[in-house]
């Protein structure tokens, strides 16, 4: 039997389409595909393809049929009038080609995995068949909202009940069909909720396989495994028919949302499922550039918030890279290049992920092409959540509140990376920052270090010091992140209140909450400006010692630049002489020839506040000379 497939594509949807038409090649023995086109490139592009078992018709052809359809053309976006169109197209079909005796709509965002043929058992002698949404109990609710079924999969026979089913949904898409919640509609999807009471002969298809959805293998089958044998996919030992990529957005051919909603995937859903629909997608660019030279639908994904980001290249390297992760405004370029120097010449197999906070330091960053680093702006990280609280901070703030989702933006889709460090920008590493990590495993998942200030400051201030944070990747550390990030979009200020302070108090709380974390507690591996008192640091054979012990890294806290030749070394602590000759001299030096490397780039120096400083509001002020 002869199956019968449609669907739309926009330009930026072509490549996509291909990938479907080549899925149903691979795996349809006997088909024909009508890809309607909303644009004349994605015709263009699949004429040139050659493609033996596609019909290309243009959804001008369509709209010449359907005058009312067209009526409606430049209220909606390509999406809205994508879905708007589904039932005009179905109705085209049917009076078009007498020989199709069923049709079935397929959202362009699918993909074939194996044979489709338990698609059309299961559907029987049914006129109508649909496919559900399989809500959870708890989000039952989003049936009404959202839909019970899923239209990306939608199949009609050639009879009455089927007509009738796609004349009332052709007139009700006309009327309303936009991406919004609006008079408990969205989209297509609500108009189909009553269907097997509206209408006669309505099947539903059972089969998990067919039409399997992000959240259907999230929520419906988070404990479930998915398995690869041979060249099929199976879940729960159901094998996938077809999967449907909605929220996929394709940006540069490396760097990928997996799905724009709010939803995780686990890892082997993405190795089984999304890696090999990347590489697909980037395979399907290269061969439409090769017959359209001038085909382009790549983004810089500076510019979108990328919900789920996937990064093609790291999760593929089979090096042992050891991850950092930082956040870096404009204020502290000239700290944070240090911190990354830092870091090159200590250590060779490290990346450093660095969240931009400003377009100038993205810019300039860019522009640098550093080695082994990765450049994240604040647009990709922030979602309704900290847009809804980002007026209520300062800039310094709002900084510190950004840092375990950050720290979880890396982490949560890039399966490749075992662990990550969270540093300051204002944090110096002296040693390889590979003893750090040793600290994690699967007995400590997340290690914080002791400030080993004051009891008066740990009190105020907290005992542990959130500049520098270990997190391996597995669920501990996800529940501690979820915690931390919840908290802090709560409460993240620059003042001490009623046990809190900023982002750091929190830490105090993880010890009795996750008994997991670890503790260093070597004293030497890290310092900071609150070690003043009672510590001595030398340097012996160029190297760094805090007491008696080689130090890895020092946290510059407090280090204020007011401009190339004039800094406050800490603005929260009275340094001794021993700590400025050993600590902040050779700092500052660093900082200095990182200025300098920024005013070559972009001509801009650090005198904004020169006239305006006083030597006498700093608590312990250096001139350069």
């Amino acid at each position: 039997m002869k199956h019968y497939y449609c669907s739309t594509f926009s330009k930026d949807y072509a490549y996509k389409g291909l990938l479907l038409y080549n899925s149903l090649e691979k795996h349809d023995k006997d088909f024909e595909f009508f890809m309607i086109c909303l644009h004349e490139e994605a015709k263009n592009i699949f004429e040139k393809m050659n493609l033996a078992h596609a019909t290309i018709i243009s959804m001008e052809e369509i709209e010449k049929e359907d005058k009312i359809l067209l009526s409606v053309k430049n209220s909606r976006n390509d999406k809205e009038y994508i879905w708007t169109s589904k039932a005009s197209i179905c109705l085209f079909l049917f009076n078009q080609f007498s020989e199709i005796n069923h049709i079935v709509w397929l959202d362009g965002d699918t993909l074939f995995l194996s044979d489709p043929e338990p698609i059309f058992t299961e559907w029987g002698d049914y006129s109508i068949t649909l496919t559900e949404e399989k809500w959870r109990e708890e989000h039952k609710f989003l049936g009404d909202t959202n839909g019970v079924f899923n239209t990306g999969y939608m199949g009609f026979k050639r009879d009455d009940h089927a007509l009738e089913c796609l004349q009332w949904f052709r007139q009700k898409l006309i009327e309303w069909c936009f991406d919004k919640w609006e008079n408990g509609l969205w989209s297509d999807q609500v108009y189909a909720n009553d269907w097997t009471k509206r209408f006669k002969n309505v099947g539903i298809i059972e089969n998990i396989g067919v039409n399997l959805t992000p959240y259907i293998i999230n929520y419906r089958f988070k404990e479930s495994s998915v398995i690869h044998s041979g060249n099929d996919i199976y879940i729960d030992n159901e094998k996938v028919v077809f999967f449907h990529y909605y929220g996929f957005k394709y940006y540069d051919g490396n760097v990928f949302d997996i799905c724009n909603y709010v939803m995780n995937q686990r890892d082997e859903v993405i190795k089984h499922l999304y890696i090999p629909y990347l590489n697909a997608c980037n395979e399907i660019m290269d061969k439409i550039k090769a017959v359209e030279s001038n085909f382009n639908i790549e983004k810089n994904s500076k510019d979108y918030h990328v919900r789920n980001y996937f990064n093609l290249q790291v999760n593929l390297s089979t090096e042992e890279i050891y991850n950092i992760c930082t956040i870096i405004s404009q204020k502290h370029l000239a700290q944070g290049l240090a911190l990354y120097r830092s870091l090159k010449k200590n250590t060779s197999n490290f990346r450093l992920w660095i969240c931009c906070l400003d377009d100038s330091t993205y810019s300039l960053l860019n522009k640098m092409d550093l080695d082994h680093v990765v450049l994240i702006t604040l647009k990709n990280i922030e979602g309704k959540e900290l847009l809804s609280i980002k007026d209520s901070r300062s800039f310094d703030e709002y900084c510190r509140t950004l840092k375990a989702s950050f720290i979880s933006y890396v982490l949560k889709n890039n399966y490749n990376i075992n662990s990550v460090i969270y540093t300051d920008a204002d944090m110096y590493f002296f040693r390889d920052v590979k003893n750090l990590f040793n600290e994690l495993n699967q007995q400590h998942p997340v290690f914080i270090v002791p400030r080993r200030a004051s009891a008066e400051d740990e009190k105020n201030y907290g005992a542990y010091d959130a500049g520098l944070i270990g997190f391996q990747r597995n669920e501990i550390s996800f529940e501690c992140l979820f915690k931390w990030r919840k908290d802090c979009v709560k409460w993240c200020f620059d003042k001490v209140e009623d046990g809190y302070w900023a982002d750091q108090k929190y830490l105090d709380q993880w010890v009795q909450s996750f008994p997991s974390v670890k503790v260093i507690e070597n004293p030497d591996r890290t310092a900071g400006p609150w070690n003043a008192k009672e510590s001595l640091f030398t340097i012996k054979d160029n190297e760094l010692f805090h007491n008696s012990d080689k130090l890895i890294a020092f946290h510059y806290n407090g280090f204020v630049i007011k401009n190339h030749v004039e800094f406050d070394f800490c603005k929260t602590n009275v340094l001794s002489e021993n700590m400025i000759n050993a600590i902040y001299l050779p700092y500052v030096k660093a900082v200095r020839e990182e200025m300098d490397v920024i005013k070559s780039l972009n001509g801009q120096s650090y005198e904004d506040e020169k006239n305006n400083y006083s030597r006498n509001k700093a608590l312990n002020y250096f001139h350069a000379e």
